[in-house]
């Protein structure tokens, strides 16, 4: 007789209010549709730094200062195969395609190559120019066209233009296209994966619809929290994975048990109840248990990680209400007709139970070693490539290689030094005195010299430079002229890099951005002891790259034992076992462990580049390795506690013998399990498609660590670990069972 406990009497109220649930879903659905026309307008591509840090602090600072957000400033490169950079001709084509900007309502600056050598190629067929715009802002959507559709292509030279916010745009267009192409991808596979799971057309396409609907609230509910929040654009397509995944997981676990208890005889308004108190509580630990992982994630005060736990949170929790009330009012409503249209498979069990698994179950529990240590060492080899792993954050690479970002930086590299595009920047400031003085120039000029042999540096550039064109006396002599009689490009100099009391020195690395030559300049900088009347503060993108990577090493340990601790929790309420959590918790960092192996040797290291697509990075992004873990602690869950679950509830039944619970708990779940497994394989695989190579490494990693989740841990290791821990599995203190309220 089944227990009357909460979830039970939850399922006793869906069926009387079956139509109510029913109508409220088609309206919030119906209400959701003419918001997705832009889905993308409110997010941001920006959120990869510690806002708190301060480097950040410095950066925001010097935009503030100098009056215009960084993101706006842009770069063009003009390229001729027959004029040189240096003839009149090349310059007069560079003025007469900029001359469109004369009438662009916002003030702006613009660096022509005639003024700076260090803008034109060594072939001196190629040079860029660098336009400013004076926003504190950056350029909206409509401003950005205007922007881009002001500077002409001259004749007979080709012309290509980067920036942050061309940057930003592009990756807004590649969000959305992915999540078409995935969606056209994974809807299909889903559909014939549930059509064999079922062997019903009806059981197969309701699931769809539950999840086709999941997907429009979340990315409402997104466009509508993004209005408000500063959330990340890559939110949307993270969410939306873990938001369908999970969906299309619990509607099978629902729609399989609502099956098995019609086939008992059970009448429907006592099978929904049913079916609520055992498969609807556990999904909705399983929930808790994401929700708890994902919520880790605000504990980093890192834009991109709160974004994404913002969009985990609003999945998990749609999918939740979605599989526990709205489903089972549906199932209500189509009572036996569930099994409409049903497709008879050549060798399908027609029953609730796999002869098949139940075999392999047999061998486990006979064998428990023969399994147990050849999966454990396999699983320890899938995870050792992670000892090799390298850390950072990601850049322009993440963009597709046909993209116009992506080529203009490819044609920088090639034509000029990529690296001085992302800089480490000083803040030079003299607190009181004017920064142009004699002695506040006496003791940057020092500092520029001091600094300048150091072998990571390749130059140092502003109001004194590293390139020993003048000396000491001549910059006093130069900054000591009236501004008025200054020359046009040193007025524009002095506008963008001074203010009053202070001075942005550019310092250029010989190393990539995340390289750890790089990562030692920034800590010597800021070691780095300056003249007395001055301050240096120290920012850009490898000094922000640093901050983050330091910020995310200091909290990730109190984010782990956040989520260790929770999920040890919730699963000693469901389970009511005080080892088989632990047990739970170590299998998860194995599947994780072999997923981030598989992230270092495809992504860092740049096997099956060539085939997905991409171009390696030679390092992780450490951001996407936190999100996979908090997602895929808490994803794996739901796995273990469907499997405990089916095994518990055997053992309450059989008189509490260990070893026939596993053999019957393996033989009713473990094709649930494995066919959900493969509908997540599968939608996650779609986005190995994708364009943005973040959502790419996340959909692989998602796949590779359900796989092993499900067809080695879950039907292997876990029997044969809880075969070897015998009548442990279910101890638990006669004082704690007595404390632990009874869901």
């Amino acid at each position: 007789m089944m227990k009357k406990h909460l979830f039970y009497k939850l399922g006793s109220k869906i069926y009387p209010l079956r139509w109510y649930i029913i109508i409220l879903w088609v309206v919030i659905i119906l209400a959701c549709v003419p918001l997705l026309i832009n889905i993308v307008a409110p997010f941001k591509t920006t959120g990869f730094k510690d806002e708190n840090s301060q480097s950040a602090k410095t950066q925001e600072y010097i935009d503030k200062k100098l009056g215009y957000d960084s993101a706006n400033k842009f770069l063009i490169i003009y390229q001729s195969n027959h004029l040189r950079a240096n003839q009149s001709l090349f310059n007069k084509k560079i003025k007469q395609s900029l001359s469109g900007l004369e009438n662009f309502p916002i003030k702006h600056d613009i660096f022509l190559p005639s003024d700076n050598k260090h803008q034109i190629s060594k072939d001196k067929h190629s040079a860029y120019v660098v336009v400013i715009v004076k926003s504190q802002e950056p350029l909206d959507a409509d401003m950005l066209a205007k922007f881009t559709a002001a500077i002409k292509k001259p004749s007979n030279m080709t012309i290509e233009m980067g920036g942050q916010a061309i940057f930003v745009r592009e990756i807004n267009k590649e969000t959305q296209h992915d999540l078409y192409k995935a969606d056209f991808i994974a809807t299909p596979v889903a559909i014939i994966t549930l059509l064999v799971v079922f062997g019903s057309l009806t059981a197969a396409l309701l699931p769809i619809l539950l999840g086709g609907g999941c997907a429009l609230i979340i990315l409402t509910a997104l466009y509508i929290l993004g209005e408000s929040w500063t959330l990340s654009v890559y939110t949307l397509n993270i969410a939306l994975l873990l938001g369908l995944c999970l969906s299309l997981d619990y509607s099978l676990f629902i729609i399989s048990r609502f099956r098995e208890e019609l086939h008992n005889g059970i009448d429907i308004s006592e099978a929904i109840a049913i079916t609520a108190e055992t498969a609807g509580k556990a999904i909705f630990f399983s929930g808790l248990a994401v929700l708890i992982s994902i919520s880790a994630l605000f504990l980093f005060p890192i834009n991109i990680l709160f974004s994404m736990a913002v969009g985990g949170i609003v999945a998990v929790v749609v999918a939740v209400i979605t599989a526990v009330i709205v489903l089972p009012a549906f199932l209500a409503v189509l009572k036996n007709k569930i099994n409409l249209f049903s497709i008879h498979l050549p060798g399908k069990n027609k029953g609730h139970h796999s002869p098949a698994w139940r075999w392999l179950a047999e061998k486990v529990v006979a064998h428990p070693l023969y399994f147990f240590f050849p999966i454990l060492i396999l699983l320890l080899l899938l995870g050792y490539p992670f000892l090799s792993a390298k850390f950072g954050v990601s850049d322009y690479r993440i963009t597709p290689k046909e993209s116009e970002s992506r080529q203009f930086f490819n044609t920088y590299e090639e034509e000029f030094d990529v690296k001085s595009l992302t800089p480490i920047l000083l803040l030079i400031q003299s607190p009181h005195h004017y920064i142009l003085s004699q002695d506040s120039l006496s003791k940057i000029y020092t500092l520029v010299q001091k600094l300048k042999d150091h072998p990571s540096i390749d130059g140092i550039s502003g109001v004194v430079s590293s390139d020993g064109k003048l000396t000491k006396k001549q910059y006093i002599n130069l900054y000591s002229t009236p501004k008025k009689f200054l020359a046009a490009n040193i007025k524009k100099l002095l506008a963008t890099t001074t203010g009053y009391s202070f001075a942005v020195l550019n310092v250029s690395s010989n190393y990539e951005s995340n390289d750890a030559q790089t990562i030692q300049l920034v800590k010597t900088l800021r070691n780095t002891k300056v003249s007395a009347g001055l301050t240096m503060e120290i920012t850009g993108t490898p000094a922000l790259n640093v901050d983050v990577l330091t910020r995310i090493s200091q909290i990730l340990p109190w984010a782990l034992l956040w989520i260790m601790v929770f999920t040890y929790l919730i699963l000693l309420l469901l389970l009511r076992s005080l080892f088989i959590p632990i047990k739970a918790i170590l299998m998860n960092l194995l599947s994780l462990s072999a997923c981030y192996g598989a992230l270092v040797l495809v992504f860092q290291d740049g096997y099956l580049a060539k085939y997905l697509n991409f171009e390696p990075q030679g390092m992780l992004d450490i951001s996407l390795l936190v999100i996979i873990f908090c997602a895929l602690f808490g994803f794996s869950m739901d796995y273990e506690v469907f499997l405990l679950s089916r095994i518990k509830e055997a053992y309450e039944k059989n008189g509490h013998h260990n070893n026939k619970s596993i053999i019957s708990g393996i033989e009713r779940s473990s094709r649930i399990i494995t066919s959900a497994a493969l509908i997540v394989i599968f939608i996650c695989g779609s986005f190995l498609v994708a364009d943005v190579l973040m959502v790419k490494a996340f959909g692989l990693g998602i796949a590779v660590a359900i796989f092993v989740d499900a067809f080695l841990i879950r039907t292997l290791l876990v029997p044969s670990t809880m075969v070897l821990l015998k009548e442990w599995n279910w101890y638990l203190p006669k004082w704690l069972d007595k404390i632990l309220p009874k869901l």
